[in-house]
């Protein structure tokens, strides 16, 4: 991996302090989406329930899989959550939910990183995007290197957004990917936490 520019040392958070930070903020953002679920499967069941009885007969696993890998390349498409909602609205097997929704999630990560390692650089558009982000996501990837990528595979910090900046900065794809593997626990987690918020909202 490239080198990183250098950062002021004495503004940085303690890492003891900044984990546990990110650890409310993972578990607060658990809570919120199984109140927000609560409140669909309360004032919403039947829509939602004709919606994913739809997305399930037309599209099915396969389309779990393109979904959370243009979510996961394309940032600015649909929130991932949302195909989540319509796995556990449309009574989807979550063994199947939960492999393919992760297959396509890192295969997603994978195509933004090759984006952010071999085009991104090229374009000025690009460039800009990354330095966007750059305050944002360099001093995990300063701080914490191959874990930064498994902090934003399992918790709020962007997944997408953390594969274009370790791919624009060098990282080693095996490192990425192994990083990566840690969606599968991060889909898991959200999946049965939606699944209580639906069904104590009957």
């Amino acid at each position: 991996m490239t080198s990183l520019p250098s950062e002021n040392k004495s503004k940085e958070i303690p890492i003891e302090a900044e984990l546990k930070k990110i650890l409310l903020q993972t578990v607060v953002s658990i809570v919120i989406v199984v109140g927000i679920v609560f409140g669909l499967a309360f004032f919403f069941r039947e829509p939602l329930l004709g919606l994913s009885g739809m997305f399930v007969r037309l599209f099915g696993y396969g389309g779990l899989f393109f979904g959370m890998y243009l979510s996961d390349s394309l940032p600015a498409f649909i929130p991932p959550d949302a195909f989540l909602m319509l796995a556990v609205s449309g009574k989807m097997n979550p063994f199947y939910t939960i492999l393919w929704m992760s297959i396509g999630s890192i295969l997603g990560g994978s195509t933004a990183y090759a984006i952010g390692r071999y085009f991104i650089p090229r374009f000025h558009l690009g460039r800009q995007m990354v330095l966007h982000y750059e305050d944002k996501l360099l001093p995990y990837v300063r701080r914490y290197g191959f874990w930064a990528v498994v902090l934003a595979a399992l918790t709020p910090i962007p997944y997408s957004w953390m594969a274009y900046t370790v791919g624009t900065f060098k990282m080693r794809y095996r490192l990425f990917f192994f990083g990566s593997l840690f969606r599968f626990a991060r889909i898991g987690v959200y999946f049965y936490a939606m699944y209580v918020g639906w069904v104590t909202g009957v």
